[in-house]
């Protein structure tokens, strides 16, 4: 591992809690599937090594205004956490009106391919309404099967974080510095003559967010305002600054009908290199609508404006209807429909978060969704044993990304824009379905299989697959041990020969897991991780093939 490079200052707070899983619907809670959704799915890439967490972080339970994020979420492969053997810390003198007063841990863990993991959590509250706190965290190991030595990734972060409740508002800020490394070992063969150095891409991101929202319940108006700020530099003269302001406002007309307003702004500037000047990117989001909600029916209509600047002088304003419908049915079974569009805001940081092997790009386009259309039924029965949902989802886009292998560095990636006068057409059948026998066992099922069309000749969508299908698992075997396999099929992965431009078919991918977690102690616990207990080395992006067997042993303790 290079150097760990750590420079931090600031205030924070952490707060963790048990959390088990539970099936419900909520009347008041109006599902919006997808609605600004992204389509390069799935990361194969990212499969958890860490064991079973026995604790988690969790949002401090403060009356918070709760909304959509304003860029589309980076989907990942569905992962359910299990719930909690028991309490490790669950003594009155832990607890405030504002939360746990503190609940500190430490978790550190070895496995094979050079895998090494620390994880440190530590939070205090010297006044009930007023928490401070760290959160540290490296891992790191040999991901690839190609010559282990040059397939290396390592993760370094920490957090500091503050929240304060008063009588009138809720405050929160947090920052941050993340350092991670990959290397880029997707050849057929390295040369004996090739240095670590020559393949490794190392980034670091500074971090700053703050937050203030309404603490007063039962109030006509409640407001939320976040302003953070994103730096990512590397040492080739790389810089990209991202800040983002995102406001609500809402106010009640009456007992069923409030309007809402909601605005966001997100200002970038992008230099690739030293020798290329800056690029100055804008866009504005307003949405104002008025949300209806009654015994059987919640129902959000208005308007997305949307205002866009990836060039000097030269804007682009969007305008979507806004309408989404929830309907109870019955006490059992929603249908719930939707119609919209909107546009995504695209960052180079966002691409890297869904493939590290990004080579830098000299252009940075938004994805604009032109159309959006979704409908579908959600459930539950069995005395809250079982809950579904299946749903159609259909949109257009403008300039959507793909990666493909770059021509000329087949080990690095490119991004490629689709749909220009003829729109990208793509549909998505999903569905899910959860067990929850009791709190010692739950059992998920889920299932997304997409249709790209209008693509080109010879284009299938590079690096997504068609369908996929997980099945995860929980299983409290007793007081002291726990068990969760999952299981993970993805089908139809194609990818694009760059020299040739030949399309490549790539196996299909079958990830078996398993974690067992062993509770010594209340506050002690060993847990064991195995990933891939199939041993492929199968690849979701082409030539990066990931390494077979691979187990974590790792120990847990709060204090």
């Amino acid at each position: 591992m290079k150097g760990l490079i750590i420079v931090f200052m600031g205030l924070m707070m952490l707060q963790f809690q048990m959390k088990a899983q539970e099936s419900r619907i909520e009347r008041s809670t109006i599902t919006i599937p997808n609605s600004t959704r992204a389509v390069m799915n799935l990361k194969v890439t990212d499969r958890v090594y860490a064991p079973l967490k026995s604790f988690d972080i969790a949002d401090t339970p403060v009356s918070e205004v709760r909304l959509k994020q304003s860029n589309w979420p980076l989907d990942s492969l569905p992962k359910i956490e299990a719930p909690a053997a028991q309490e490790m810390r669950s003594d009155e003198k832990n607890k405030t009106a504002y939360g746990d007063k503190y609940t500190n841990a430490i978790q550190l863990g070895l496995g094979n391919y050079g895998h090494t993991l620390f994880n440190f959590n530590v939070g205090y509250s010297k006044k009930e309404n007023k928490f401070l706190g760290i959160h540290v965290n490296h891992d790191a190991n040999q991901f690839g099967a190609v010559q282990s030595e040059f397939s290396g990734r390592s993760e370094n972060q920490v957090r500091l974080e503050s929240r304060s409740l008063g009588r009138v508002n809720y405050w929160e800020s947090t920052l941050g510095y993340k350092q991670f490394s990959n290397y880029y070992y997707g050849l057929p063969e390295i040369p004996s003559y090739t240095k670590l150095s020559d393949l490794q891409a190392t980034y670091s991101r500074f971090s700053a967010e703050g937050k203030v929202s309404s603490a007063r319940k039962n109030v006509a108006s409640d407001y939320l305002f976040t302003l953070g700020a994103d730096q990512l530099r590397n040492s080739m003269d790389l810089s990209e600054t991202v800040i983002k302001a995102h406001a609500l406002y809402t106010h009640s007309l009456s007992e069923k009908l409030r309007l809402k307003l909601v605005g966001d702004y997100i200002y970038s500037e992008y230099i690739p290199d030293a020798n290329l000047q800056k690029w100055t990117r804008n866009l504005y989001r307003l949405n104002p609508h008025l949300s209806y909600k009654s015994s059987r029916v919640s129902l959000n209509a208005g308007f997305l404006f949307v205002t866009e600047s990836n060039e000097p002088q030269v804007e682009k304003t969007s305008v979507f209807p806004m309408l989404q419908m929830d309907f109870g049915a019955s006490d059992y079974i929603h249908l719930f429909a939707g119609v919209g569009g909107d546009v995504q805001f695209n960052s180079f940081q966002s691409f890297l978060q869904q493939n590290p092997w990004m080579r830098i790009p000299s252009q940075l386009k938004n994805a604009n969704q032109v159309g959006h259309l979704y409908g579908g039924i959600k459930g539950i029965g069995g005395n809250k044993v079982i809950d579904f949902e299946a749903k159609y989802d259909y949109a257009e886009y403008a300039d959507l990304p793909f990666f493909i292998n770059a021509v000329g560095a087949s080990n690095k990636f490119d991004v490629q824009y689709r749909g220009d006068l003829e729109k990208i057409q793509v549909t998505n059948l999903t569905g899910n379905l959860n067990l929850n026998f009791s709190s010692q066992f739950t059992s998920s099922f889920k299932f997304n299989h997409v249709i790209y069309e209008q693509l080109g000749v010879q284009f299938h969508a590079p690096h997504v697959p068609s369908t996929t299908l997980s099945w995860t698992n929980s299983w409290r075997i007793s007081p002291k041990f726990m068990i969760a396999p999952d299981v993970y099929w993805l089908k139809s992965l194609f990818a694009l020969e760059p020299v040739k431009n030949q399309l490549i078919e790539m196996d299909d991918i079958l990830d078996v897991n398993l974690k067992l977690n062993y509770f010594i102690k209340r506050n002690l616990n060993i847990g064991l991780s195995g990933n891939n207990l199939l041993g492929k080395n199968y690849q979701k992006y082409y030539q990066y093939k990931v390494q077979g067997l691979n187990a974590t042993l790792s120990i847990a303790y709060s204090f």
